[in-house]
């Protein structure tokens, strides 16, 4: 039998070695392509230790322009496991500064403390703002990822006008609610709450009741609707159809997997078709944040009873002129009106 030679030996190592780490890589991108599971960023993390570790790859690689990629690499692998890790700081940015109160408005109002559903011992800080005359029907107002329900109150005093009972919900990590920093699953979690609050503390039938969500609160609106179909109707404004897309429109998308890293993810398109209560969208045709053609699919999406209402504006947010137009408040009251007299 021949017998190796001793630079033979050495060649072969490094080959065996290049082989493992190269099929170790290939099962690495088909699991990012495949799952969304937490082991993936471990196991991402526990690839770059071991490549940075080992002996040989250093001595290969660890001079010059070899160096410079090592770094690179670490650097990306570092930036994919903070994504996953800290994604909810990346994409709500809740205020615990209240800028204003309903007292502004001169709405008479009611402070209360709802406590949270699976942790009890966490309360949301909201307002239940009540119409004592010419009672239309009541609504849930669910506001967006940014800021509190202090930034909400204009919006709730003109909804008001139109006959409403109003809850304007505060979610856990926001404002003065109590509780650690919010994910999508604590936001379903609050919108249980308050559907709660309002049908056992306020006795108010379901079928009485509509949800109101703005952006963020658009998803959380449309997934409270699924679960529960004796709601009277539901009224969206400038939403999304999945935080994916949302996120996919970034120009930083490309250089990650974002269906592998994405675990906050709101999808309002496949729940929307789902829905048994009538539905109203509204969006403006220049929003800059959110397209247009987000609310078009999710109304393209929805069953009947639907109705889609594009406003010629250029703001995302819902405190603007344009929604206070005797025009504007007459259709959302039509919407609930029919959506009422159905249940």
């Amino acid at each position: 039998m021949p017998q190796l030679s001793d630079e033979f030996i050495p060649r072969i190592s490094h080959v065996l070695m290049i082989h493992s780490f190269s099929q170790l890589g290939s099962q690495l991108l088909s699991s990012l392509n495949h799952t969304n599971q937490v082991w993936v960023p471990i196991m991402v993390a526990l690839l770059a230790f071991k490549l940075a570790i080992h002996r040989r790859f250093r001595r290969r690689w660890g001079k010059g322009l070899g160096r410079l990629a090592t770094i690179s690499a670490l650097a990306y692998l570092l930036a994919f496991v903070m994504i996953w890790t800290q994604q909810p700081r990346l994409l709500y940015k809740p205020s615990h500064e209240l800028q204003t109160t309903p007292e502004s408005h001169n709405l008479n109002y009611e402070e209360v403390w709802i406590p949270a559903i699976a942790h009890p011992q966490e309360h949301l800080h909201s307002w239940w703002i009540p119409k004592e005359k010419n009672r239309v029907g009541t609504l849930i107002y669910f506001h967006g990822a940014g800021l509190n329900i202090g930034y909400n109150v204009t919006q709730v005093h003109w909804l008001r006008q139109l006959g409403f009972d109003v809850l304007l919900v505060e979610y856990r990590g926001y404002g003065l609610s109590e509780g650690g920093f919010p994910t999508e699953q604590s936001f379903y979690e609050d919108a249980e709450a308050a559907l709660r609050y309002v049908t056992q503390n306020q006795r108010i039938p379901t079928d009485e009741i509509l949800v109101y969500g703005h952006s963020l609160g658009g998803a959380i609106s449309i997934d409270l609707a699924t679960k529960h179909p004796d709601l009277a109707g539901i009224i969206v404004q400038n939403s999304f159809t999945s935080m994916a897309e949302m996120v996919a429109r970034s120009t930083y998308a490309r250089w990650f997997p974002v269906q592998a890293i994405l675990h906050q993810r709101f999808e309002s398109l496949q729940k929307v078709s789902q829905l048994q209560t009538p539905i109203l969208l509204i969006h403006t045709t220049g929003d800059p944040m959110i397209p247009f053609q987000m609310s078009q699919r999710l109304y393209h999406e929805a069953r009947a009873p639907k109705e889609l209402i594009l406003v010629k504006s250029d703001v995302h947010h819902n405190a603007g002129a344009e929604f206070k137009t005797p025009e504007h408040l007459d259709k959302i009251k039509t919407f609930a009106i029919k959506a009422l007299s159905a249940t």
